[in-house]
């Protein structure tokens, strides 16, 4: 019986054994993430209306907006230019606020104001016994466009 100790030529068997350590970990690891990676955030979407919105603005609203170059910046209350700044407009707000059932202000700002300005002015309408703020985002009202918008 006569045992061999060398070998007496290269083995060229490729061991896979590592390579499929290797990918069976991957594949648990993908397996664990991918439900992670999946979460979504609820959001509830109102029903799509048939009707048509035919004015969007009514007499009794109150519609504040903000024009002008970021150094002098107009109010606007209504259409109706607001002189005194902030202190006029809290003041106008609060007796405008008096015997309302709704107690809410649209608000609309130039894209190029200071935001701390803005949100001054917001705050400034708070205070004034407003509520609630509804945004007005259309742009066709005549503001500045957005930066890089068209």
């Amino acid at each position: 019986m006569a045992m061999s100790l060398g070998s007496s030529g290269v083995k060229s068997d490729i061991n896979v054994t590592p390579f499929v350590d290797i990918v069976l970990v991957l594949l648990i690891i993908f397996m664990v993430v991918t439900p992670m990676l999946s979460r979504a955030l609820d959001v509830a979407v109102p029903p799509k209306s048939e009707q048509q919105v035919t004015d969007v603005v009514t007499a009794d609203q109150l519609i504040l907006t903000i024009k002008g170059p970021p150094e002098s910046p107009k109010i606007f209350l209504n259409q109706e230019e607001v002189v005194g700044g902030t202190d006029a407009l809290q003041g106008r707000i609060e007796e405008l606020m008096k015997g309302r059932k709704d107690k809410v202000v649209f608000f609309q700002a130039d894209n190029e104001l200071p935001y701390q300005y803005v949100v001054q002015v917001m705050d400034t309408v708070r205070g004034g016994g407003a509520e609630k703020i509804g945004l007005i985002t259309d742009e066709n009202l005549g503001l500045t466009p957005a930066p890089g918008g068209a």
